[in-house]
């Protein structure tokens, strides 16, 4: 029984993290109706983003251009976390614009095939700006060992994981008791309906990036 609660703790950090790209897909095909399959590779821009700016470098993956722009100096955790986040919400809108949106009334293959090919794009610019070598930056979380007699875990992977279950459940409640969130399903179940109850699909497809 011992060995098993170790194993446990020890998948908490690898399950939160695909608990929050399981999140993100189930949000924005609840809001937009497609199934972003490009949405681990944004999600890894946005971790690079992050990584970057705490070392003071802004990240651009634009072939011809310098990989990255020195900003002076190291960044600290928040300006660097609600930078990154700005910058993969632009990114996202950037996303539908240009190929999301025009394909809106394609059949959901062409959509999935669109989401991967943006999917691989962007990890083969990541590849190749930046090669495959893990950055180290400083954990966001505590990282002290808690231990009880055999079982030892590090306290940042149950934080990550409280974190993530804290976010979902708030989508959840969001979603559900929200303006937002009941105009968010209405569009992505029938646009039509969506318009003759007043709401603009295309004005909340871009809040998910889709």
């Amino acid at each position: 029984m011992t060995q098993h609660i170790t194993f446990l703790l020890l998948g908490l950090g690898n399950g939160a993290v695909f608990g929050a790209l399981a999140l993100a897909v189930v949000l924005t095909y609840r809001s937009s109706g497609v199934l972003n399959f490009a949405t681990g590779a944004i999600a890894l821009y946005t971790a690079y983003v992050y990584a970057n700016l705490r070392v003071g470098q802004l990240l651009v993956l634009i072939p011809g251009l310098p990989t990255t722009v020195d900003l002076g100096g190291p960044w600290s955790f928040w300006p660097a976390l609600v930078v990154s986040l700005i910058i993969a919400a632009l990114f996202g809108l950037l996303l539908y614009v240009l190929i999301f949106r025009p394909l809106r009334t394609a059949p959901p293959v062409a959509r999935a095939v669109a989401a991967l090919g943006v999917s691989l794009l962007v990890s083969s610019l990541i590849a190749e700006q930046l090669g495959t070598n893990p950055i180290a930056v400083d954990p966001i979380f505590p990282t002290t060992l808690w231990q009880s007699g055999s079982i030892r875990v590090a306290s940042d992977r149950v934080y990550f994981a409280l974190t993530i279950l804290a976010v979902a459940v708030a989508l959840s409640l969001a979603f559900r008791f929200t303006r937002f969130g009941l105009a968010t399903r209405a569009a992505a179940e029938t646009e039509r309906g969506a318009y003759l109850s007043g709401i603009s699909p295309d004005r909340i497809a871009p809040t998910t990036g889709c």
